[in-house]
């Protein structure tokens, strides 16, 4: 044997408490193939209901070109793994180090940072932030009157921030500052950032409530966001493979996948923005797996972590809604858990760990219309590690925890009846084609996915954006009988109208 290779297998023998002698077998956790081979697929034909599948061919379904998986088991990085390639072109593979956008995950690492100012005195959770702003101020509204925006209610979406849209940043576009883009002012393509509820009053996911947050960061420490979160949050964890920097640096540039639609067409124009703190951090499950251990540590007293013990807890409090400090909670007594998913153009990801036991993952997958693949890869981890009641999460979307449904083909009449283009208003729009007798929805910067039916004639989409994968087809009242109208969202309040 190999020398070098024979000292390699020594050392991870110390490491785990076993020496194997020259020529023995490594062995492999028995969970690893349990998880790669036990996807429950989301929906399924009657015959093959209750049959799990493997990571590949489910890849395959969804259309997803790569997909990279940690998992975390008593309260280590038990492994890591990559799945299909970085680039569709390229065909280059995806391994533990592969960089993947991070998207909405961005927002409890930026509030770690923030609770790292407060753990150092330099920041307080509870004052105006008003008093911490130089380059720019919330203006003051009736609705700021009698309570002002704190730090507390920033970083769980109970600020009152307006929650507007923010439109894509052409390739060449000249790139807004961060300022800009609060003022609402040219060459930013959004309204100003306001108030529009009393601050504290409710629940309200804000994106811009993250963007005011980065900008406080950088005006009380002096630095570029991304240097500051560098020194104090991604070095200390360890996170030698994330960045908050735009473009990359080099050395990860070529480690990073290329975002993709569903069914495998490369998104060519990456990224760009300046809204870090929100969506900008570049990172790979092993990374985010750090700061779920370190939290966790951190809880059973292993050691303070970056914040202390109380600062974690008061972090993990649940505030209005199901927000604590950055992260989202869910579930209740022994298996509350904490974590967030991400959704980036031709990125989506998740991830989550459980306050006790030390137990967790993170998915991360290079295509639109991925969650559900995730959501899959999520479930066969929790069944090979018997996670505590892993059902219902206060996560995006909120069917998440669907269990798997018979589907049947569309039947061809209703196909004929559906294909056009519907809109929902000047953002949202998709088209509804047909493909080889199959039935697909077209949803701009996300892909193709299709659309069943199940046995009682419900409309089924395992992919779709919007929170649910149901979908309810209404007809015209005239001969034709063509579909005028898509139901979509849990409750079918998103009525995307037939445009031609």
């Amino acid at each position: 044997m190999n020398y070098q290779f024979g000292r390699f297998l020594i050392i991870i023998g110390l490491l785990s408490g076993r020496v194997w002698a020259a020529g023995e077998t490594v062995p492999v956790d028995p969970r690893i193939h349990s998880v790669e081979f036990g996807l429950l697929p989301l929906a399924s034909t009657k015959e093959h209901m209750g049959e799990t599948v493997g990571i590949a061919k489910r890849m395959r379904a969804f259309g997803t070109p790569g997909l990279s998986v940690a998992v975390i088991e008593g309260g280590r990085l038990a492994w890591a793994r990559g799945y299909g390639v970085i680039d569709s072109t390229s065909h280059r593979p995806v391994t533990a180090d592969t960089l993947f956008q991070a998207a909405s995950i961005s927002k409890p690492l930026t509030a770690l940072g923030v609770l790292a100012l407060v753990q150092s005195g330099k920041l307080n959770l509870d004052q105006d932030v008003n008093q911490y702003l130089k380059s720019w101020k919330v203006p003051e509204n009736e609705f700021t009157q009698t309570h002002k925006v704190t730090l507390r209610l920033l970083l769980s979406h109970t600020a009152g921030v307006a929650d507007i849209d923010f439109p894509d940043i052409g390739p060449k576009d000249p790139l807004p500052t961060l300022v800009q883009i609060l003022n609402g002012t040219p060459p930013a393509k959004n309204k100003p950032i306001t108030i529009d509820t009393v601050p504290g009053s409710r629940h309200g996911y804000s994106r811009g409530g993250y963007d005011i947050t980065q900008q406080l960061l950088m005006d009380v420490s002096t630095e570029p966001f991304e240097d500051f979160m560098q020194s104090a949050v991604l070095d200390p964890l360890g996170m030698m493979h994330s960045s908050f920097r735009q473009p990359l640096p080099p050395s990860l540039l070529r480690l990073a996948a290329t975002p993709h639609l569903a069914g495998g067409a490369r998104i060519l124009e990456g990224l760009r923005t300046s809204e870090m703190a929100m969506a900008g951090l570049w990172s790979t499950p092993s990374d985010l797996a750090h700061y779920v251990i370190s939290i966790q540590t951190t809880l059973s007293g292993s050691n303070d972590g970056l914040i202390g013990r109380q600062l974690t807890k008061d972090m993990l409090t649940p505030q209005k809604g199901y927000h604590g400090l950055g992260p989202v909670i869910s579930g209740e007594g022994e298996t509350v858990r904490f974590g967030h998913d991400g959704f980036n153009e031709g990125f989506i990801s998740s991830m989550v760990g459980y306050e006790k036991f030390g137990q967790g993952a993170v998915v991360m997958a290079n295509s639109g219309f991925s969650f559900m693949l995730i959501k899959e890869v999520l479930d066969s981890i929790a069944r090979a590690y018997q996670w505590r009641k892993f059902d219902l999460a206060n996560m995006q979307p909120p069917d998440a925890s669907l269990p798997q449904q018979e589907v049947i083909r569309v039947p061809q009449e209703l196909i004929k009846a559906s294909i056009g283009q519907y809109r929902l208003d000047d953002e949202d729009s998709f088209r509804i084609v047909e493909k080889k007798q199959h039935l697909f929805i077209d949803w701009p910067g996300e892909g193709e996915a299709e659309i069943l039916a199940t046995p009682s004639g419900r409309m089924f989409c395992a992919s779709l954006p919007f929170g649910s994968p149901w979908l309810t087809f209404v007809r015209a009242n005239t001969g034709t009988k063509i579909v005028t109208k898509i139901l979509a969202a849990h409750d079918g309040r998103q009525a995307f109208l037939r445009v031609n």
